[in-house]
């Protein structure tokens, strides 16, 4: 077991799928009350009264209590936990076969970082559509099983993957950029203090 986690890959997956779980229990109540706010905005009346973030938070909490703001967490955790693990051990993956022998460029991060996140997106979309579904509170599921089982006899297993395309267009470029902006932030800082420290020296 050892040998086993001290692979880079592994430990990168394993890495990726606790800071997943730690991110979705942290702000599954924003993200729940963020698709309630896109909901209700879709569905409304012309004409009818704007609907607040903090007007959304207190009425789920009066009528399904405090862990309402909860509900669609195990879909999330379904997505996320493996979701983010496989982001990083594929970042990783590719980082050390296209770029052993030198560190990636700019331009290397983007398409570094846009390709795990396509990777990752394409793999759990299944599971983003059915935790917006929960979150929406217009489905009864019974559980995320039943729910995936539902929408593949109702409405086919292409509607799993609704959404594909402005998925990857919004989550490909996005996680592109932040690599770039980290990996040449961290080599700026790197570069400023071994300066430093040469200065000092």
């Amino acid at each position: 077991m050892d040998v086993a986690l001290a692979h880079p890959v592994l430990k990168a997956f394993m890495c990726g799928s606790l800071s997943g779980t730690c991110s979705t229990l942290l702000f599954q109540p924003l993200d729940l009350v963020k698709t309630r706010l896109q909901t209700q905005q879709n569905s409304k009346q012309p004409g009818g009264g704007k609907v607040g973030m903090l007007r959304v938070f207190i009425t789920v909490v009066q009528k399904e209590k405090l862990f309402g703001l909860w509900k669609g967490v195990s879909p999330s955790f379904m997505r996320c936990i493996p979701g983010v693990g496989i982001y990083f051990s594929t970042f990783f993956s590719l980082k050390q076969y296209f770029f052993e022998q030198r560190a990636p460029g700019a331009c290397d991060s983007v398409m570094l970082g846009a390709a795990a996140r396509c990777v990752a997106g394409i793999t759990m979309l299944p599971f983003t559509v059915i935790k917006t579904r929960f979150e929406s509170g217009r489905y009864n599921y019974s559980s995320v099983c039943g729910a995936l089982r539902s929408v593949c006899e109702t409405e086919g297993p292409r509607a799993l993957y609704s959404g594909l395309t402005a998925t990857l267009f919004r989550d490909a470029p996005f996680s592109g950029i932040y690599v770039m902006i980290y990996s040449q932030s961290k080599r700026g800082c790197r570069a400023s203090w071994d300066r430093q420290v040469w200065l000092l020296c």
